[in-house]
């Protein structure tokens, strides 16, 4: 019998979450939200605008990043990092930022003129891999979108897409995830206090313009600069990567 390591099992998993974006993103990539879904986007226009997430604040907030730590121990979410895109007092939602998969828009979009060859579908969580959502980084609120933060908007509209795919307008980028990560009322709490995510403040470079290799890495060695939530201290540094020492 073949055993996998965790590496292997991680990869075992994201190959097969691929296979089913494969299979369900050119049918059903822009079907409706269903009920109980935390983040509904396309029902979303109407809301009051959200402030800005508090940049001194270690708790998890709409528009911050979760980064996981090693402590961290399901398959599905080690060394992700997830961009919330909904949180309040019945739960939370967000997109996975860093996996990529090899699925390319124009074979599963192929009657939307404007995709760029080499745009890929990304896997956004283990939640409705048949949902698309679109993370949009424009200096105008695109139509049919909700802001997440900053100039950064999230949107699962069809029209939206076709729009910003046909517009070409420069400094406008997106980004399409299929599937989401979602957690119950109270369940990313517990999760953050124990001590497997990291809660930062999100910025668009990170989201659209790092190598997707590159992101967790690159925040887990800014440990020493960020704050988390502690179980015992609400506002205590946790230091994943010590600088070198200069008193040896």
């Amino acid at each position: 019998m073949l055993f996998l390591n965790e590496r292997n099992m991680r990869k075992a998993l994201f190959a097969a979450a691929t296979v089913v974006v494969t299979a369900l993103v050119a049918s059903l990539l822009f079907a409706d939200a269903g009920e109980g879904v935390v983040v509904l986007p396309n029902r979303m226009s109407d809301a009051p605008s959200m402030p800005e997430p508090d940049p001194f604040s270690v708790l998890p907030a709409k528009g911050k990043l979760l980064v996981a730590t090693r402590n961290l121990i399901d398959p599905r979410f080690q060394e992700t990092v997830i961009l919330l895109l909904d949180y309040n007092a019945k739960g939370a939602a967000g997109l996975i930022i860093n996996r990529p998969t090899q699925v390319h828009l124009i074979e599963v979009l192929p009657a939307v003129p404007g995709l760029k060859k080499q745009a890929v579908v990304y896997y956004g969580g283990p939640v409705e891999g048949y949902r698309m959502l679109m993370l949009i980084q424009s200096d105008e609120k695109p139509i049919e979108s909700v802001s997440v933060f900053s100039n950064v908007y999230v949107s699962s509209s069809k029209n939206t897409l076709e729009h910003l795919a046909g517009s070409g307008k420069k400094g406008q980028q997106f980004r399409i995830y299929a599937g989401y990560a979602g957690w119950a009322s109270g369940q990313l709490d517990r999760e953050v206090s124990h001590g497997d995510w990291l809660v930062v403040l999100a910025d668009a470079q990170t989201v659209f313009k790092k190598k997707p290799a590159e992101i967790w890495r690159d925040l887990l060695r800014r440990g020493p600069l960020i704050q988390v939530w502690s179980r015992d201290v609400h506002y205590s540094p946790l230091t994943l990567a010590q600088p070198p020492s200069s008193c040896d």
